[in-house]
């Protein structure tokens, strides 16, 4: 049933499916990335934390300077920032190879985008906390990160330098 939608991504072509991909992926990871850093701050994870922290060090919330838990706050919130920066890095990698025709790359191209809309139907169930942009976006994003991973499962042979099982055989 998924091959009747293959010459769809073939008109496009693959190379320009591929270009489009990774340019899609980059601008969903920054807004995404952005939008995460307002529902951390929105949701005050950093002091969810930090008093769960403290509870499981035996200290008394209400005994903590405002200070300490300012300093430990932000200590939390760069944390969740490095982390941030850090997956944008290791997207930013396996995009460059999929650029190249890595197989590998492909494949975490093709699990991301999966996944990418599992993550996107979460943050619809939760509803517009953070107002009907989010909402709106998160809604979009699932389709997006749908149809991208349907293009990259269907072109799998055409955007890597492997050759199908069956080509090989006939040579």
């Amino acid at each position: 049933m998924l091959q009747k939608f293959k010459p769809h991504f073939l008109k496009l072509g693959p190379r320009r499916f591929v270009i489009g991909t990774v340019i899609l992926l980059v601008i969903l990871d920054l807004i995404n990335s952005y939008y995460l850093r307002i529902w951390w701050q929105h949701r005050d994870i950093s002091i969810l934390m930090t008093k769960t922290l403290a509870t499981k060090q035996g200290l008394d919330w209400s005994e903590l300077s405002p200070e300490s838990i300012r300093e430990v706050k932000g200590v939390v919130d760069q944390g969740f920032y490095f982390f941030l920066t850090i997956v944008l890095i290791n997207n930013f990698f396996f995009y460059a190879f999929y650029l190249r025709k890595k197989l590998w790359a492909q494949g975490y191209v093709l699990f991301y985008c999966l996944t990418a809309s599992v993550f996107a139907i979460s943050f619809i169930v939760e509803g517009p906390i953070l107002g009907m942009p989010w909402y709106l976006f998160n809604l979009s994003t699932l389709f997006i990160y749908a149809y991208l991973y349907l293009g990259v499962k269907l072109l799998k042979y055409e955007t890597t330098d492997i050759t199908p099982a069956h080509e090989t055989k006939a040579q």
